[in-house]
């Protein structure tokens, strides 16, 4: 059964989600060709780059994360990326537009940086951040993630450690 889901896997990503597939395989053959290391991880493959300000991007099956991440942190990358290549699943095509372009901006704008930073957003707040971490969790079957997801809630905005004092949506106090 293994073998039948990886080869689904690797016909999707070749068919449905081609385009960025076919991208990131450019990238792995410029990045292996400087020396990077790679590894797979539940079909998709991760190379590890060196490069400033970086902290991951997913084309297709093509995972690319820094090389500096380690323990926890390397940890919530690489789950969170692999969201992206289920994304990829979904979307096919589409995925270059309703997620990479939108990740983008987000990502590397320095008016988006700056807003985060200033207003305390977590980055997972945009909804295709937010959801490749719920996509990662579900497709690895992994039970956590331990960076910002977890600690700044779903939505970036930061848990209250005193609960029994937090508000619903509607601003009214509720207990927990």
């Amino acid at each position: 059964m293994k073998v039948i889901k990886s080869i689904l896997f690797y016909f999707w990503q070749f068919t449905y989600g081609l385009v960025q597939n076919l991208i990131g395989l450019c990238m792995l053959a410029i990045y292996k060709s400087k020396g990077a290391k790679s590894e797979w991880f539940h079909n998709a493959l991760i190379t590890y780059i060196d490069k400033e300000n970086f902290g991951g991007i997913s084309l297709g099956m093509f995972i690319f994360i820094n090389a500096k991440r380690t323990g926890d942190s390397l940890h919530d990358i690489k789950i969170h990326e692999y969201g992206h290549t289920v994304q990829t699943m979904i979307l096919g095509p589409l995925w270059l537009f309703v997620i990479g372009l939108p990740s983008i901006i987000w990502c590397s704008l320095p008016v988006f940086v700056k807003m985060r930073k200033e207003k305390n957003i977590s980055y997972y707040w945009l909804y295709c951040e937010g959801w490749s971490n719920l996509c990662g969790l579900w497709a690895t079957k992994d039970r956590f993630l331990t960076e910002n997801y977890l600690e700044k809630g779903r939505y970036g905005k930061p848990i209250n450690p005193n609960r029994n004092k937090r508000k619903d949506i509607k601003g009214r106090k509720r207990n927990k």
